[in-house]
């Protein structure tokens, strides 16, 4: 495993490792708490939602949804992890973009305060969150909670904070942290196969922190192979360090690896000792993404970053069946994509699988779609089958659905916890679903006209489509032929077909 470690403009220290596992990144902040207010987990949710640079709420899950990036946060008492990874150079290099400017150039709002926090009444996609997992406590306490950053240990602070908490901070409770801790010189990056160089130009084209001092030239160093201290000693420290949480089973593979390099760094002295840098070579030229260099774009749902992405694989706006996949953006070693429903919503699936099987029996006859809608009094769920015929077109239509930003509405404006459209059992199933919901009911009542109104939104499913079929091909190894008669007319009248069939008996 080759290593080298640099040091950016802005002070950001970053550590790149070369492997033959994809691209992937982590940011390590470290944000101790002393109360139970639950300000680190607050700023963790508030770098997420919105930057300068990418000011609309929904940005994160069209992100995720119509490509293959994975991006994700966890909070914990000594430190805050941002991680993203993707097998796509273009798609890595967004999610980076993304990550850096939320940490260091975030929008703190008092509107979004009341959608991501707490309003003081039920909205609040923290407080549901805590709500849910306190009341998981209560039925549970042995067991791990999905999603859960209140501490085990009593005598620790609830470095999560708790429902009773999270909605007394402050916009300046939050700026105030942010600007104490969210400082690059506090920072480490670990990458695993990124350029340094686009990484550099990236961070040329932030805002210049407030609290930021003049920080050296952008540095570089190869790691000598002959440590001062043996590679076994050091993996023993690191995985005897308090401050390493011991939560593998939560990360993939390739984070676990950055996680882990990053503790053998802390651990080791040779790293702590490094003083000899040699320069970066960065052309500090904006990026092939920069909007100033672009024809102006119509309007759209989608966000600007993905309609150029989307515009540069069309080669004829006109045509579907024109998209180019790219080999670029192709890893033969990537597995399929093994979807599957939060645990939380075990019972309700099982519930809603029961009931369909009874309404096939009973529509046996007939060509009326099979459906079933059922909730409890936090959780919503929506199940459909799916036919042979149909697999690739519904799989490609959830990916479109989840980046929406009707659909995404009721999560921005902090009215639940989580919600996604996913296929699920080989393609079986289609599945809605929304956790930690201030009114599950409701959300069940509303798909019906998310989704004719999506089905009649053209210029979006055009758009998202061809990010969607990219996704596909990377998940299961497709040629973009293959998926030549999924267009928008398709996915458009799958929509419809979909929306009429949603008569939900709650």
């Amino acid at each position: 495993m080759i290593e080298a470690i640099y040091r950016h403009k802005n002070g950001l220290k970053h550590i790149n490792i070369l492997n033959n596992d994809g691209f992937s990144a982590l940011f390590v902040v470290n944000t101790p708490i002393f109360d139970n207010s639950g300000v680190a987990h607050a700023v963790e949710h508030m770098v997420f939602r919105r930057s300068t640079a990418f000011p609309k709420a929904e940005t994160l899950f069209q992100l995720t949804s119509l490509t293959d990036a994975k991006i994700n946060a966890s909070t914990f008492a000594k430190t805050t992890y941002f991680h993203c990874q993707s097998q796509c150079s273009h798609t890595f290099m967004l999610a980076i973009n993304y990550l850096l400017n939320g940490l260091f150039n975030p929008i703190f709002d008092a509107e979004d305060l009341h959608c991501e926090l707490h309003d003081g009444n039920d909205r609040g996609v923290i407080y549901q969150e805590l709500i849910g997992a306190e009341q998981a406590n209560k039925e549970s306490p042995e067991s791990s909670v999905q999603n859960n950053n209140l501490d085990n240990n009593k005598n620790d602070f609830c470095h999560g904070g708790t429902s009773a908490t999270i909605g007394k901070l402050s916009l300046n409770d939050l700026t105030t942290f942010h600007q104490r801790l969210y400082q690059a010189t506090k920072i480490t990056l670990v990458t695993a196969n990124a350029d340094s160089e686009k990484i550099a130009n990236l961070i040329a084209l932030l805002p210049k922190q407030a609290n930021q001092s003049k920080q050296p030239k952008p540095t570089k160093i190869a790691l000598d192979k002959n440590r001062k201290q043996s590679k076994n000693n050091v993996q023993e420290n690191a995985q005897g360090n308090e401050s390493h949480p011991h939560h593998q089973k939560k990360y993939s593979p390739a984070i676990n690896t950055l996680i882990t390099r990053y503790h053998l760094w802390l651990q080791d002295p040779y790293y702590q000792e490094i003083d000899d840098y040699g320069e970066i070579k960065s052309t500090n030229a904006p990026l092939k993404t920069n909007t100033e260099s672009l024809p102006t774009l119509p309007s759209s749902n989608l966000i600007l970053p993905l309609v150029i992405l989307s515009n540069t694989l069309i080669k004829d706006v006109n045509s579907d069946q024109a998209i180019n996949v790219g080999k670029k953006c192709l890893n033969i070693k990537q597995s399929a994509n093994k979807t599957s429903l939060p645990n939380l919503f075990t019972k309700l699936y099982q519930q809603a699988k029961k009931q369909l099987t009874i309404n096939e029996l009973i529509n046996e006859s007939s060509f009326q779609r099979n459906q079933v809608c059922v909730s409890d009094q936090r959780n919503a769920l929506w199940l459909a089958d799916i036919a042979a015929t149909e697999q690739i077109l519904a799989t490609i239509t959830s990916y479109i659905i989840s980046a929406y930003p009707l659909f995404l509405a009721p999560r921005c404006q902090g009215l639940c916890y989580a919600t996604q459209a996913l296929t699920i059992e080989k393609s079986a199933y289609f599945v809605i679903y929304s956790a930690f919901d201030v009114n599950p009911n409701t959300r069940l009542k509303a798909i019906p006209l998310c989704l004719l109104t999506l089905s009649q939104d053209k210029h979006f499913i055009r758009l998202s489509l061809a990010l969607a079929k990219i996704k596909y091909c990377q998940a299961y190894h497709l040629d973009n032929s293959q998926l030549i008669n999924i267009t928008s007319t398709a996915i458009s009248a799958y929509l419809q077909v979909l929306a009429n069939s949603s008569h939900p008996k709650v």
